[in-house]
């Protein structure tokens, strides 16, 4: 009797369990996230979902990340950036994206996998990219797969991923002096080469 007792009580707890983390899952009752698009293709994208991308994300929206983007290599850890283009100074972006074109800062790069939140007016996606190690730092799109048309400008984006790196150093060019200088250099030695065969 205690064992069918505490295998119905597991049962039980092992089904509420289940029931609360499908609870949990945002609602993505609007347009299929797919319907949008980006300059740089996106991996994978989740959405769209009724609700905001606040100042920090919801452990819903946490565990969405992980379910949809795992398969991909994608997994949320709380020591990754989480930007705002509407915070102050536009986060780590140089612009608010309400024109539908997203840049960092400083031309840095996004490298790697991560993640790009598309918020207007009560719902958002989620697309995931690969900046691979070359990095991308801009991103041009529309919100047809946030609300389903485009229409006026963005609410905010956000940016989920690692740290941005630097720009790529651009080659050094010699200056025109140093070739003037080497090719002195050079008539200098062919002059006493051949005043010496004289000699």
């Amino acid at each position: 009797m205690y064992k069918k007792l505490a295998a119905a009580a597991f049962s039980a707890a092992l089904g509420l369990s289940g029931s609360l983390a499908l609870a949990a899952k945002p609602a993505d009752s609007g347009p299929a996230c797919g319907a949008g698009t980006t300059h740089a293709a996106f991996i994978d994208c989740a959405g769209s979902f009724e609700g905001n991308l606040g100042g920090s994300l919801s452990s819903a929206q946490i565990a969405t990340l992980n379910s949809q983007f795992g398969d991909n290599g994608f997994s949320y850890s709380a020591g990754m950036l989480y930007s705002k283009s509407d915070a102050a100074g536009n986060g780590l972006f140089t612009g608010d994206g309400k024109n539908f074109s997203l840049s960092f800062d400083n031309d840095q790069r996004a490298t790697g996998l991560f993640v790009i939140g598309l918020k207007q007016a009560n719902r958002y996606s989620l697309y995931l990219f690969d900046g691979g190690t070359a990095g991308i730092n801009s991103l041009s799109f529309d919100v047809k797969g946030v609300v389903g048309q485009q229409t006026g400008g963005l609410s905010h984006a956000v940016y989920i991923g690692n740290a941005l790196s630097a720009p790529p150093l651009a080659a050094a060019v010699p200056e025109p002096g140093t070739y003037a200088l080497m090719l002195a250099g050079l008539s200098a030695i062919g002059f006493i080469a051949r005043r010496r065969a004289r000699r």
